[in-house]
């Protein structure tokens, strides 16, 4: 392998910089799943506010002492930025300019930050492994909070667990997503640690996820969770064909444990059933329609983010990513939202094949395998959810951003280390 290039030749920083912002960054993110204003006693206080600011402000005034590019531009992060141009052009133009500004400055301005430091400050494996360990087990909180009310029948929702701590996890479909999001990465965790007790922790970590997604009693978790988990096993099934005897077992497992469960799941109860749910959602996508209609405005410029309830059916969201940017910011910024999950799809499905037959770097072939499963459950799942402006997708597609510049700048790969694995089938030849 070519020795690391010189980083601040191609405008990235030396892999032991911005040291504040990534404490920043981790720091956040423990804020972002445990979400203290839902669990201490600080009412509205903005302590995630305060500490997006702050690192900021260290990110900005390190990459200002250090000259250059004040970020990569990466093509990924281009067609968000186009995305969120769009959106800013929405808000005045829409059906309620203040609510509109408001979705836009309290999460989606957010995660534009968030995912521009990410790309930024994530400069060698070993940050980006922490980054995707602190992500799950802050993941693996949520779920326990929200299997254990679900034991005691608290912050329920028709019988079906939230995620205890409300927020972006307060509906059942959407923890559901979350967890099918954080799965594939536990799993990729859990096979890549050599210790055993890392290993069983991750291990635990995807099984609470699973438990979760039934708990939610939600058919698209469930759909989707079968889509990513056939998609995992195709990937690894090429170099290990015992994982589908693993994963039938598995299956099994879960059927015999509870057949009931699995049947009950799409009968629902009372006129929740999968045939009216699939009625509903069907009347929603001929609103979305009809509220583009024949005007040009709402076709370019949609009725403003988080508006789409205005004119929809008892308020209802519109349950699908894609057709919510394109009622809600307009057609091009759909375009451009597809783009962004077409790339960073593409993007690990081209670092997976490249690395596939490469046993000296199976860590970052698993690596970019479990990211791209993250990315096809939430492309299953988001087209049952309203989820295109909230946290779910941004995470894992800043990961394989980070991954892929680091493979293209040659930065600390782990096969750089000669390390042998204790596990036989993660056991790395060196070339």
């Amino acid at each position: 392998m070519r020795r690391a290039a010189s980083v601040s030749a191609h405008g990235r920083p030396a892999p032991r910089g911005h040291t504040v912002a990534y404490g920043g960054l981790i720091l956040f993110t423990v804020l972002l799943y445990v979400r203290p204003n839902d669990l201490l006693p600080i009412g509205t206080f903005p302590i995630v506010k305060i500490m997006t600011i702050g690192t900021l402000v260290a990110f900005f005034v390190e990459r200002l002492l250090m000259g250059g590019p004040l970020s990569v531009l990466p093509r990924p992060f281009k067609y968000l930025l186009a995305l969120a141009g769009f959106v800013i052009l929405s808000i005045p133009l829409g059906l309620d300019p203040s609510n509109s500004f408001t979705a836009f400055t309290d999460i989606f301005l957010k995660i534009l930050l968030v995912f521009l430091l990410m790309i930024n400050v994530v400069t060698s494996f070993r940050r980006l492994q922490l980054m995707i360990e602190v992500t799950v087990l802050s993941g693996a909180f949520v779920a326990v909070v929200g299997v254990s009310d679900f034991i005691q029948g608290r912050n329920l929702v028709e019988g079906r667990a939230t995620g205890g701590v409300g927020g972006i996890f307060g509906n059942p479909n959407d923890l559901a997503l979350a967890m099918n999001v954080l799965l594939p990465l536990a799993i990729g965790l859990a096979l890549s640690r050599p210790s055993p007790f890392t290993k069983l922790l991750y291990l635990a970590c995807a099984a609470l996820f699973v438990l979760t997604i039934f708990v939610t009693y939600s058919r698209s978790g469930f759909l989707t969770m079968v889509a990513a988990g056939v998609f995992l096993l195709v990937k690894i099934g090429r170099r290990y064909p015992a994982a589908w005897a693993a994963g039938t077992l598995l299956a099994g497992a879960l059927f015999v444990s509870s057949p009931a469960r699995i049947f009950t799941l799409f009968q629902g109860s009372g006129n929740d059933t999968a045939a009216s749910s699939a009625t509903a959602r069907w009347d929603l996508v001929k609103r979305a329609i009809e509220v583009a209609g024949g005007n040009p405005m709402r076709w370019m410029f949609g009725v403003g983010i988080d508006n789409f309830s205005i004119v929809s059916i008892h308020d209802q969201v519109t349950h699908n990513a894609f057709l919510q940017v394109f009622n809600e910011v307009g057609l091009p910024a759909m375009i451009f939202y597809t783009l962004f999950l077409f790339s960073v799809f593409k993007i690990t499905g081209a670092m997976s094949e490249r690395y596939r037959k490469a046993r000296g770097y199976r860590q970052v072939w698993l690596t970019a395998i479990i990211i791209q499963t993250s990315l096809v459950a939430y492309a299953v799942g988001s087209v049952f959810a309203s989820v295109a402006f909230l946290w779910y997708l941004y995470y894992p597609a800043a990961f394989a951003v980070c991954l892929q510049q680091l493979l293209a700048h040659a930065e600390r790969l782990p096969a750089q280390r000669e390390v042998t694995s204790r596990v036989w089938y993660l056991r790395r030849v060196q070339h």
